[in-house]
């Protein structure tokens, strides 16, 4: 199981290893989109929509934040 970050700001939980997805990101054709197994069914994306690609080691809790009390400098 693994995240992936989009463009978008979308987060998505892909039934892939993070190898299986880059992989598959990396092997596209000329179609634009990738179907990538998530856990309410297949969706499709395209490789350079995606910004991040990170492996959940324990279910639920992988995800991205954000540092808090930082300060611009």
């Amino acid at each position: 199981m693994a995240h992936v970050r989009l463009a978008n700001g979308g987060d998505l939980s892909v039934k892939l290893t993070v190898e299986e997805i880059t992989a598959k990101l990396n092997a596209s054709s000329g179609s634009g989109f990738v179907e990538l197994p998530g856990e309410d069914g297949p969706f499709l994306v395209r490789p350079e929509a995606v910004l991040a690609v990170i492996a959940d080691q324990r279910r639920g809790s992988a995800g991205f934040r954000v540092a808090q009390g930082a300060e611009a400098s």
